[in-house]
């Protein structure tokens, strides 16, 4: 969302000056996304403007526009087909793209990644990409890991010390996963499938399987 207000709005601040995007819930005007100066400040989406501006009193501070920020998205995933034959949104800010049998025409996986990087960042768009067999492990490691290609076969070890959230599940679940002392991917892989599914359903093991390629994921 900042990366598309800059892109189209004249007034918007230098990209070294920190910008947020703001709604209104309910009394409160609360941040719905921070480009990179703001994260580096501590601001984070949820954070009220309040707050946010008592921490930054030079904060720049924009309306947001989820309908215009989707048509973006889109624009955007449509303009990925030169990388694969199969693309697809995923809202609210990512993007599928099938690799599997285009990456040779770009020289390799690590290659593709590499230009599609340089020809985003001279889009003035920031983003972080990574390749894996599945698509739970290139989401996981897009979000939370090093950006990179994971070799074939290798989820597992590459997500082990991934945080679970990297494994796409509720916040709530989540929750009841860090109170037990559960917060990496590893310990949740070494647990026993039945108890873990009795204790919080068939999800937290449909996604760790689909992330390790044992469940498939269209």
């Amino acid at each position: 969302p900042t990366d598309r207000y800059r892109k189209n709005e004249s007034d918007a601040p230098p990209r070294d000056q920190p910008l947020v995007m703001a709604t209104k819930v309910g009394p409160r005007r609360v941040i719905t996304a921070a480009d990179k100066a703001a994260q580096a400040l501590g601001l984070r989406p949820g954070l009220t403007v309040t707050h946010a501006q008592a921490l930054v009193p030079e904060l720049h501070v924009a309306e947001a526009a989820p309908a215009a920020d989707d048509e973006g998205l889109t624009r955007l995933a449509t303009w990925c087909l030169r990388y694969g034959p199969l693309v697809a949104v995923d809202r609210p800010d990512g993007v599928w793209i099938e690799v599997a049998g285009s990456a040779h025409l770009f020289g390799g996986e690590g290659a593709l990644l590499s230009d599609l990087r340089r020809r985003l960042r001279r889009a003035g768009v920031n983003a972080r990409a990574a390749v894996a067999d599945t698509p739970g492990a290139a989401w996981a490691m897009a979000r939370y890991g090093p950006e990179a290609v994971v070799v074939p076969g290798g989820m597992a070890a590459a997500i082990a010390e991934l945080p679970i959230v990297a494994l796409r599940l509720p916040s709530e679940t989540v929750n009841a996963l860090r109170r037990l002392g559960i917060e990496r991917i590893g310990q949740l892989a070494a647990m026993p499938g039945a108890p873990l599914t009795r204790r919080f359903g068939a999800e937290v093991r449909r996604r760790l399987d689909q992330a390790l390629g044992h469940a498939a994921e269209p």
